[in-house]
């Protein structure tokens, strides 16, 4: 699992019962605000003996924020 950032706004209907939003006011997090994440850079990072720390195979990304979000590319 990767989270980039974290992040969302609600644009849509769609966006009614979105659990970003909800996870987000149990934490107290504004989840109107677009951050990066510790782990931004986890898919390039590397052990000591040179290996990548994220296995390769099947990786879940974004599950606190819309991965276009525009402002993630700022």
């Amino acid at each position: 699992m990767w989270d980039p950032w974290r992040g969302c706004h609600k644009c849509s209907d769609g966006c009614l019962h979105c659990y970003i939003h909800k996870g987000d006011v149990k934490r107290g997090i504004d989840t109107n605000q677009i951050v990066r994440t510790k782990g931004f850079r986890k898919p390039v990072e590397k052990k000591k003996n040179g290996e990548y720390k994220m296995k390769p195979g099947l990786v879940y990304v974004c599950f606190s924020s819309d991965f276009l979000i525009e402002e993630a590319d700022r």
